[in-house]
């Protein structure tokens, strides 16, 4: 079992993260520098490397943090003990996590980010339904995920940039009549 994470290394990353994200919002990922994001963050160059390698591993680290917990909520869904699907467990995520979302798939967001997040769909896809693949074609299940992938994305970028003028069970209930998820 790993090691829990030092509470000041926690306070640290998140005052990083944060830095990040409302950097991304006033210039654009590609503007910000590591020495914008300590100055924003009120902290030493050598405090950010102690912590991440370049402001790519900063994001690539956020997004996985944010999307390890939904993986874990979705893990933890069985369908026999839960009435909530596992779109309606993927919306409800995003209205937590609004703040990240809409930084990431804002105007000023990171295009790359996009890339990320579906290939880390499709892996958390691939194995999660590991069983219903087998003796399927693989490029064509690889195909089909990130179809399903991106589509989700986009109904999600809808969802923010409308300032999610539907609840969480009406979003999930569109993709579901939809089959995006």
């Amino acid at each position: 079992m790993p090691k829990p994470i030092d509470r000041r290394v926690r306070r640290t990353r998140k005052a990083l993260r944060d830095a990040l994200m409302t950097l991304i919002t006033e210039k654009g990922y590609d503007a910000i520098t590591v020495q914008d994001i300590t100055d924003e963050a009120d902290l030493a160059r050598a405090t950010f490397y102690l912590h991440y390698r370049d402001k790519d591993e900063l994001l690539s680290k956020s997004m996985e943090d944010v999307y390890d917990d939904l993986v874990a909520r979705l893990e933890a869904h069985h369908p026999t003990e839960s009435d909530a699907p596992l779109d309606l467990i993927a919306f409800r995520h995003v209205a937590e996590h609004t703040d990240f979302y809409h930084v990431i798939f804002g105007a000023q967001g990171v295009a790359s980010f996009v890339l990320r997040l579906r290939h880390y769909m499709v892996k958390v896809a691939r194995n999660t339904y590991a069983p219903v693949f087998v003796g399927q074609n693989p490029s064509l299940v690889d195909a089909l995920l990130h179809q399903q992938a991106g589509a989700l994305i986009g109904t999600i970028s809808w969802w923010l940039e409308n300032d999610m003028p539907h609840t969480p069970e009406q979003m999930a209930h569109l993709t579901h009549i939809l089959g995006l998820v």
